[in-house]
């Protein structure tokens, strides 16, 4: 009963207060796309020895994520195993913020990917590992490797989290929490946040083996919790229904 409370309370302070401009991207929970499939809008960035999927949550098998590949850990990133890289949206997306779950199904090396050119030019949001444990870098891709900055969290292996990038200019931050205690990043300093303006546009997409859900990508922050989905319930509700 309190989550539709809270529900109604927003959808009427929607109606009156003024809005930022912007717009919703794209927004899935994957529930509508089949085991096995890739979900609509999805595609190959970079074409490898790994495919992505829909896939059971391991945690709950009557849940749908999106898996970023089918082969192990150490497979799976393309720089150096030859994994391909999935992902979603359009070359000339400018400012965006991303919301995610994520889970890492082991302690390794694997993130998401924002501005997405080719497979050669391109930001990471990457988990570190090995003597890096507990530490989540952006990286710039430019043929080779070079670190923009460096942050501390410590996210387990086989936990849900949730994540938080937001992409406008040439100021990137991050913002991580437990899935589970459902963390209000309007409210929280990011983990890490630094400064990169090489590249000014691309696509969102998965390095190495990780699993996502509830994926929303928007101009603003209202865009993440106020659109409506094609089936009726707005982002914030459907997401809640799924989170809880």
């Amino acid at each position: 009963m309190k989550r539709w409370a809270i529900w109604i309370g927003m959808m009427a302070l929607a109606a009156t207060a003024p809005l930022a401009e912007g717009k919703q991207l794209y927004g899935s929970d994957f529930e509508a796309d089949p085991v096995g499939s890739l979900p609509d809008g999805w595609h190959v960035l970079f074409e490898g020895k790994t495919e992505a999927s829909v896939v059971k949550d391991p945690l709950n098998p009557d849940n749908k994520v999106l898996s970023s590949s089918d082969m192990a850990h150490d497979q799976s990133r393309h720089d150096g195993p030859g994994g391909s890289i999935y992902g979603v949206g359009a070359e000339n997306w400018t400012d965006y913020i991303i919301e995610y779950d994520g889970y890492f199904p082991a302690d390794f090396y694997m993130g998401s990917i924002f501005r997405y050119q080719d497979g050669d030019n391109f930001y990471l949001f990457d988990r570190r590992a090995g003597g890096e444990s507990g530490t989540f870098d952006f990286w710039h891709r430019t043929g080779g490797w070079s670190r923009i900055v460096k942050g501390n969290y410590l996210a387990e292996p086989e936990k849900w989290y949730r994540f938080r990038i937001s992409v406008l200019g040439s100021d990137f931050k991050a913002y991580i929490g437990l899935k589970e205690d459902a963390p209000d990043f309007d409210e929280e300093d990011p983990v890490l946040e630094g400064s990169n303006d090489a590249l000014k546009t691309g696509k969102f997409g998965l390095y190495g083996l990780i699993y996502i859900d509830n994926l929303v990508i928007g101009e603003t922050t209202t865009d993440l919790l106020l659109n409506v989905e094609p089936a009726g319930k707005a982002a914030v509700v459907w997401g809640d229904l799924k989170r809880n």
